[in-house]
């Protein structure tokens, strides 16, 4: 990669968009159309001129017309089309079977799109509570907070600890509210940077796996994606050892991809993917293991592997559920307690004076 393309500004289309343009160009090619023609038509339905889809598709109809493969034109978009794009496209122009590989990419796609809404879907009720929890309690410490203190302090009475606090924090907030956004922009930064660093992201990545119920999540997603990933590849043409080589390049979590580049080595060396998923049984479940060991022996490994992501992406759905029906209690829970201390905050003041009286 040269220093020029590092700042080409190369156009880049959205999930729904890139689903949408390679189910349309399967339909067209499994109608008998070539493949330069289908994409000229697709490039017609492009309404509005000079989009990301219409300067890709043009892109691809000049490479195609000029003797290039599709895969490699589609390498001249990176941001658009991943590795198991690329990997998958070629296979089938390699082995005759693009339109069967374009019909395994719109599910793999597909699967990824329902993956992301599920999770999203489930943090979205949390995230809204939290937002409006914090604007109101802003909107108190802020605003309202402010005008009782003065009265609170010409009681001449001794105001109680819970009080005081929370007066520090209006008194914070309003007065010094450059030094905490300061605070947390370099907290931000450093957080950042012991996660980036390569000898401290693994430390993350394997606290992530061990939080509770959220651990969990975090390792069914990573199977799901993974395991459907690897099993498309297998089902597409490519080869084992180039499947493992993308997938490694996809997983996030350095966990599982330092277990796929493990399972990439023992292949390699005549051994088996099931010894090495032994090897992480706190990794993968004991039922995956099973699976992988029975696709193994009777050479049905990928589709024992989009077998397991489905069922993993099943039980993404159900958890995220059980996830969101645990947060709601918890977040009206937390809500109420800091509602009924900033009450009590400010009316025992009141009591003690009324009292006195």
């Amino acid at each position: 990669m040269n220093i020029k393309s590092l700042f080409e500004n190369k156009p880049r289309l959205k999930h729904v968009e890139l689903l949408l343009l390679t189910k349309y160009l399967a339909v067209l090619l499994r109608s008998g159309l070539p493949l330069d023609e289908s994409l000229e038509i697709l490039s017609k339905q492009t309404k509005k001129r000079k989009t990301p889809l219409s300067l890709i598709l043009t892109g691809l109809i000049g490479h195609i017309r000029t003797g290039k493969t599709l895969a490699d034109g589609l390498l001249e978009y990176p941001k658009t089309f991943s590795l198991v794009y690329v990997n998958l496209i070629r296979a089938g122009e390699a082995s005759g079977t693009l339109q069967d590989n374009l019909d395994q990419l719109v599910k793999q796609l597909e699967k990824e799109h329902d993956l992301t809404q599920k999770i999203r879907g489930a943090m979205m009720y949390p995230s809204v509570i939290m937002l409006a929890g914090l604007v109101i309690a802003s909107v108190i410490v802020v605003f309202i907070l402010p005008q009782i203190t003065g009265l609170f302090l010409s009681l001449k009475v001794e105001i109680p600890l819970s009080t005081r606090l929370i007066f520090w924090v209006s008194d914070t907030i309003r007065f010094k509210w450059p030094w905490l956004i300061g605070g947390g922009l370099v907290l931000g930064i450093i957080i950042n940077v012991f996660y980036r660093n390569k000898k401290t992201k693994p430390f993350f990545h394997a606290f992530f796996l061990i939080i509770p119920v959220l651990g969990k999540l975090i390792r069914q997603i990573n199977l799901a994606r993974s395991f459907r990933l690897l099993g498309t590849l297998l089902q597409s043409g490519v080869s084992i050892s180039e499947a493992f080589e993308v997938t490694i390049s996809v997983v996030r979590n350095l966990r599982y991809r330092d277990m796929f580049e493990e399972m990439k080595q023992g292949i390699s060396k005549g051994g088996t993917i099931a010894a090495v998923l032994e090897k992480h049984a706190n990794l993968v479940p004991p039922i995956a293991l099973r699976l992988v060991d029975v696709g193994e022996e009777t050479g049905t490994l990928g589709e024992m592997l989009l077998y397991l992501a489905s069922f993993y992406e099943d039980e993404i759905e159900s958890q995220t559920k059980s996830l969101t029906s645990l947060i709601e209690p918890f977040m009206i829970i937390l809500i109420g307690l800091a509602v009924g201390w900033l009450a009590i905050s400010i009316l025992m003041p009141i009591y003690t004076v009324v009292g006195s009286i």
